[in-house]
């Protein structure tokens, strides 16, 4: 492989060098060395058909570059005049741009003393000494073009399972909105056959049309829930500042809680500047499901929270039924109900909303297996 070589005298803000656009050539290194035997040297242990290698004199040469080029590796010499290896490299870490450019840095250090890269964070530096040990400064090059290859794969894989996503959401949401229309004619035919039978009608008759009823009701909820959890991730935020507690005073209220329930919140909920929906849609969901599968006609569901760092953890408690260690996981599942559906018309799309809603959110949520009696929810929230 030809290496081309720009002059050094070219590396200015107003010339910058420019890399040839082909798809072989896959690696773009910048070798920053004052000395060109050491330049070339390294040029010749490293040098690959699919790599493109710069080169630059100084480390200001060296920031030049990677402003206007794209930049996968940086071999930095250590002991170069006016700007060093180090103050180059903090540099090039104080800019967003360059900042997670991998660097190795590449100096006569006694095998002694400590490697020059603690005050830079773990992974993204690393270190080769010279003389150079050619087997040792091809791996380290070879690793790094393999991490920067995976990287560009997995960015490339996440792109289409996200549009496969897409494409998912959107073929649920068509089928499920279709089918509603016939299953509202079958409902409306059974109400006309029924009401045509009049007084023909026997006790058996009236008690399959009032099944029949109910598993209309069935596939239409069902209906409702696959359709609102294909449209989980995609719910509309503003930059709207909001109380969580007054959001969820408002939610209970909308539900509807029977008086002889109790909801308890945690007085000084934080206050949050976005996520004001989706956050209405999990609390609605996770209180709703509380009192939707209590044991008793009367209960407790208790609301609080903690701040962490940069999350904020919710806790929603219920003094219910409890659900076994063994189906913490399970019950986050679309339609999973841990009923017959013969004892419920739940449709058990609640919970499996809210983790979809809180996971597109960079969230988790999960269950204490540690609680005895009644159920403890925990969700994750990012402040910002």
């Amino acid at each position: 492989m030809d290496i081309i070589r720009p002059d050094p005298t070219t590396l200015i803000m107003n010339h910058p060098v420019i890399i040839p656009e082909k798809e072989n050539l896959l690696y773009n290194v910048l070798m920053v060395d004052d000395r060109p035997e050491n330049l070339i040297t390294l040029e010749k242990i490293i040098e690959h058909e699919q790599r493109y290698i710069v080169i630059a004199n100084s480390g200001n040469d060296a920031l030049k570059i990677v402003l206007h080029q794209p930049i996968d590796l940086i071999m930095l010499d250590i002991q170069m005049p006016e700007m060093d290896g180090f103050e180059t490299a903090g540099l090039l870490r104080m800019n967003p741009k360059t900042k997670h450019i991998p660097i190795i840095f590449v100096s006569a250090f006694a095998s002694q003393e400590n490697k020059p890269t603690e005050k830079f964070e773990p992974g993204t530096v690393d270190f080769l000494a010279k003389p150079l040990d050619i087997n040792e400064a091809r791996q380290k090059v070879n690793l790094y073009e393999k991490i920067h290859i995976l990287g560009i794969q997995n960015k490339l894989l996440n792109e289409k399972l996200k549009m496969m996503s897409d494409e998912m959401q959107h073929f649920v949401y068509s089928v499920s909105h279709d089918i509603k229309a016939p299953i509202r004619a079958i409902e409306n035919l059974a109400a006309w056959i029924e009401e045509e039978l009049g007084q023909l009608s026997s006790p058996t008759l009236a008690e399959n049309f009032a099944l029949l009823k109910s598993r209309i009701q069935r596939a239409q909820n069902m209906l409702d829930g696959l359709t609102e959890f294909s449209r989980a991730s995609l719910i509309y935020e503003t930059e709207e500042p909001f109380s969580v507690g007054q959001l969820i005073h408002s939610t209970i209220k909308s539900l509807q809680v029977p008086d002889s329930f109790r909801v308890l919140v945690q007085e000084n909920m934080p206050q949050l500047s976005t996520g004001k929906n989706k956050l209405t849609k999990i609390f609605s969901h996770l209180i709703g499901n509380a009192i939707k599968h209590h044991h008793s006609e009367q209960g407790t569901v208790e609301i609080s929270c903690i701040e962490l760092e940069d999350t904020i953890q919710f806790m929603i408690t219920d003094d219910g039924p409890g659900i076994k260690p063994q189906y913490h996981e399970t019950v986050f599942e679309l339609f999973h109900t841990l009923q017959s559906r013969d004892k419920t018309e739940s449709t058990g799309a609640g919970l499996a909303i809210a983790r979809k809603i809180v996971n597109s959110a960079g969230g988790k949520i999960w269950m204490d297996a540690a609680v005895k009696e009644g159920t403890k929810i925990y969700f994750t929230w990012n402040k910002k």
